[in-house]
């Protein structure tokens, strides 16, 4: 049993402040995760344990997108890919509605994946932060993004988290 009160956010807890939080980071969050095949779920919780002053370390940053792996690939990324290259031979009334049933079958997805990351990060040690390593950028380094071209768009999105005051 943990002696203090700190404790892992719940899925519920994530998603709200995703929810709040994403519209402000949307444009950059999306274009990395065209450019670099960057989660955004993952980066939202790694912003979020910023936040919370929690830290993970590379290993567990591993251990998250693991978590997520099977629902990202089954069925996040195809849902996706199907409103993203919707039929033509739909009309447009038509193509908007099934667009947005799809927009919606996926954002439950990710939601899913929320849940998944959550409760990967409650089987990890609770570890308040005690380092200067960013985790946002640590998860980039993962994926090999040369950092030093975006160091000023995560400075913009760490601004934009911490003016939200959320």
């Amino acid at each position: 049993m943990r002696s203090d009160k700190t404790v892992w956010p719940s899925s519920e807890q994530f998603w709200q402040w995703s929810l709040r939080v994403y519209p402000h980071l949307q444009p950059q969050l999306l274009q990395w995760q065209e450019e670099f095949g960057a989660n955004v779920n993952v980066l939202l919780l790694l912003w979020y344990l910023e936040r919370l002053g929690l830290e993970v370390n590379s290993a567990d940053i591993v251990a998250l997108q693991h978590a997520i792996a099977a629902q990202q690939q089954l069925f996040t990324l195809p849902l996706r890919q199907l409103r993203r290259q919707l039929p033509a031979h739909l009309g447009a009334s038509a193509a908007a509605a099934f667009k947005q049933q799809l927009l919606q079958t996926e954002l439950a997805s990710e939601q899913l994946e929320q849940q998944q990351l959550i409760a990967c990060l409650q089987t990890l040690p609770l570890r308040p932060k005690t380092t200067q390593e960013h985790l946002p950028t640590l998860y980039l380094q993962q994926l090999e993004v040369q950092i030093d071209a975006l160091s000023l768009q995560i400075v913009d999105l760490d601004q934009a988290i911490a003016a939200l005051q959320i």
